[in-house]
């Protein structure tokens, strides 16, 4: 089961446009295990297996790098260490694949009919420990983030507010810079925030370039599942912020015209060998019928 949060999350014309609190009930689940979390870190591909310094600053750039499996043991058996790992593109995993579901039927079911048909995704899962944090940065998916046991400070910030995300930051971020200059943190921010203590049983939910910022604290590991998601609805923010940039004398010209163009082009950009518009890791498979 996985659901809104009722009592805070928005509703009616909000719903799907700002974070939102969600709960659920798969945290009861042998994974968070010692032995099952083993499994899954021995089991994953290791081009899956990423990592980066545990804790960073909210203004620093956030980026992961390939760590081998037998780092990645290593770590996870120092317990007096901080660590900050993730495992990517395991919407597959064996162990996974029941929770991969769930949280595909509940996108289909609860998202409004203007987010279009959902068809790319990728799953993930961030395992952390001790002092560790994740900077203030930006996804293009948007996300249904699960946290399955230990805990998680989190921060989500509405991605409609200029403040937080400069229209020039949307631009440098559609653009390929992960980390766009223009996206700037501020301490006055947190004003604004989505504040959340998860804790195993509670979630949240993301629409795409949704700040955020996370920490944890202690010896306990935490655990959160990932699903990220490309909706339709993003892909017309993607392309009108990327025709803007191309061409801002013609910022006048109607946002349809735009993706229009773009959709017609990007498939013939990538067919002579140019980059493909979203990151390879998102795939259909998980929302296809079984």
């Amino acid at each position: 089961m996985i659901r809104f949060n009722k009592n805070t999350s928005p509703l009616g014309e909000l719903l799907g446009k700002e974070p939102a609190p969600l709960v659920h009930d798969f945290h009861g689940l042998g994974l968070c295990s010692e032995s099952g979390l083993h499994e899954l870190l021995t089991t994953t591909p290791r081009e899956c297996l990423k990592a980066k310094t545990a804790s960073q600053q909210r203004q620093e750039r956030f980026s992961t790098q390939n760590i081998s499996r037998h780092k990645v043991l290593e770590l996870f058996e120092k317990t007096e260490e901080d660590m900050w790992i993730v495992l990517h593109e395991i919407e597959h995993n064996p162990i996974l694949i029941p929770l991969f579901r769930e949280m595909a039927s509940f996108l289909k079911e609860n998202l409004p009919p203007y987010f279009g048909n959902i068809r790319l995704c990728t799953g993930s899962i961030f395992i952390s420990r001790g002092t560790a944090s994740t900077p203030y940065h930006l996804d293009y998916g948007s996300n249904i983030l699960l946290q399955l046991c230990g805990n998680k400070h989190f921060l989500a910030f509405s991605p409609n507010d200029p403040e937080l995300v400069p229209k020039q930051a949307l631009k440098e971020f559609f653009k390929g810079d992960a980390t766009p200059p223009s996206l700037i943190y501020s301490p006055a921010f947190e004003k604004k925030a989505l504040m959340l203590d998860l804790k195993p049983g509670d979630g949240i939910y993301m629409p795409s370039t949704s700040p955020h910022c996370t920490d944890t604290q202690g010896s306990q590991v935490s655990v959160t599942l990932s699903l990220s998601f490309i909706a339709p609805v993003a892909e017309h923010l993607r392309r009108t912020n990327l025709f803007d940039s191309k061409f801002p004398h013609l910022a006048f010209v109607p946002g349809w015209v735009k993706q229009g163009l773009l959709a017609c082009y990007e498939p013939l950009r990538q067919g002579f060998g140019g980059r493909q518009p979203q990151h390879k890791s998102f795939k259909p498979d998980v929302f296809q019928s079984k």
